[in-house]
C-alpha cells in the first residue's frame, strides 16, 4: 500500500495533468512563447497577501485573500506611444501568450478580477489576479497550544521548466500591515522558486512558494484550559487537608472533583483539535486527569484503613499527599508544557 506522502503527490500530479489538458486545449495553437525554442521565459512572479482570516487545525487549512502578480517581457506586443505619455494597453489573456499558472494547495479559490494584461510600449506585459478561499497546509501540532505554524501559497505553471522560468519578485511581494484573523500572529517569509515533478518520471514544471509563519496566541488557552484545569486539581488536593472523621466531606469533594472534571472536559471540544496524536495540551489533560483520580482513590484507601484500626498509617499517608500531590502536579506540567 502506498504511504500518505505518495498518494497526496500522485493526486496533486493527476489534477496537474488534468489542468494541463484542458489548457493545452483552451489556448490557441498559434501563440507561442516569446523566446527562441531552447531559451526559457523569465516570468518574474510576486504574491501580495491582502488578508489571513482564520487557520482550521481539524481540516489542516487556512482562508486567504491575496494576489498573484506576473510580469515578463514580450517583444512582439511592444507600440509605439507619443512621448512623455504613459500609454498602455489593455488585451484579454487569451489574446496573448501567458504561463498558464495554477494554485497547487488551493481549494475552492475564486478569482475576483478580469482575465486580463496590461503592457506597456516596451512589451512589458504585467497580469494580475486576485483570489479568495481556502487554501490546504499540512499542519503539525504536536506543541499545540505553543505551536508556530508554516502555511504555504504554492504556484505552479503548466509549462514545462525548460520554457518557462518562475522568479520572484520582491516588489510585488508583500502583505497588509494587519489582517482580520483573531488568536494568530501571521509574519511573511522569503519566498522560494524551483521546479518539481508531480509525478515522478514526467515532465518538470515551475513552482513558486511563499511561506507564512503563524505562531499562536498562547493567552487565550491559558485561561480556558490551563488555569480551569489546574484549579479542578487542586479542588481534589483539598482532600489530604480534612480529618478521617469527616469522611462525607472528603468523598463529596472527590466525587465532586471527578464529575467538575468530566463536565470540563465536554466542554473541551471546542479548543482542543480533533486530531489522532497527543498534543502537549493533551498531555497536561491526561495528567491532571489521572491526578483527580489518584486524589479519589488515596480518600477511598486511607478511609478503609481508618476505619480497619489503622489511623495512624492513614494519616501518615495524607500528610505525604499533601506534599507529593502538587509535586506530580508540577511534573505534569513540566513534562507537558514544558519547552
Amino acid at each position: 500500500m502506498m504511504d500518505r506522502r505518495h498518494a497526496r503527490r500522485l493526486t496533486l500530479g493527476v489534477t496537474i495533468a488534468g489542468a494541463i489538458l484542458l489548457g493545452a486545449a483552451a489556448e490557441p495553437a498559434s501563440i507561442d512563447r516569446p523566446d527562441l525554442r531552447g531559451t526559457a521565459t523569465e516570468v518574474r512572479l510576486g504574491i501580495f497577501v491582502m488578508d489571513v482570516a482564520e487557520i482550521d487545525d481539524a481540516s489542516q487549512t487556512f482562508e486567504v485573500d491575496f494576489f498573484v502578480i506576473r510580469r515578463w517581457q514580450d517583444s512582439r506586443l511592444a507600440f509605439a506611444a507619443p512621448e512623455g505619455s504613459e500609454a498602455v494597453q489593455v488585451l484579454p489573456l487569451a489574446e496573448v501568450w501567458h504561463p498558464e499558472v495554477i494554485v497547487l494547495n488551493g481549494r475552492n479559490l475564486r478569482a475576483a478580477l478580469p482575465e486580463q494584461v496590461r503592457v506597456d510600449p516596451d512589451g512589458t506585459v504585467l497580469q494580475r489576479q486576485r483570489y479568495h478561499g481556502t487554501l490546504a497546509s499540512p499542519l503539525d501540532l504536536r506543541s499545540f497550544p505553543f505551536d508556530r505554524q508554516t502555511l504555504f501559497i504554492r504556484v505552479a505553471s503548466l509549462q514545462q521548466a525548460e520554457d518557462v522560468v518562475l522568479l520572484p519578485d520582491p516588489k510585488r511581494t508583500g502583505r497588509m500591515p494587519r489582517f482580520s484573523i483573531a488568536g494568530w500572529g501571521v509574519e511573511l517569509e522569503q519566498m522560494t522558486s524551483g521546479a518539481f515533478e508531480p509525478i515522478e518520471g514526467e515532465r518538470r514544471l515551475p513552482r513558486a512558494a511563499l511561506p507564512l509563519t503563524a505562531g499562536r496566541d498562547v493567552g487565550y488557552y491559558v485561561w480556558k484550559l490551563f488555569v480551569p484545569l489546574g484549579l479542578i486539581v487542586f479542588m481534589a488536593w483539598t482532600v489530604f487537608l480534612i480529618g478521617h472523621d469527616q469522611m462525607g466531606p472528603r468523598i463529596g469533594i472527590s466525587t465532586a472533583a471527578i464529575f467538575t472534571l468530566i463536565a470540563f472536559q465536554f466542554s473541551l471540544g471546542r479548543v482542543l483539535p480533533p486530531i489522532s496524536y497527543l498534543t502537549r495540551a493533551d498531555q497536561f489533560v491526561l495528567g491532571s486527569s489521572v491526578l483527580v483520580y489518584l486524589a479519589l482513590a488515596e480518600t477511598i484507601f486511607s478511609g478503609k484503613l481508618n476505619v480497619g484500626g489503622k489511623p495512624d498509617l492513614a494519616r501518615r499517608i495524607d500528610r505525604h499527599s499533601r506534599w507529593v500531590y502538587p509535586t506530580l502536579f508540577l511534573l505534569v506540567a513540566v513534562v507537558a508544557l514544558g519547552t
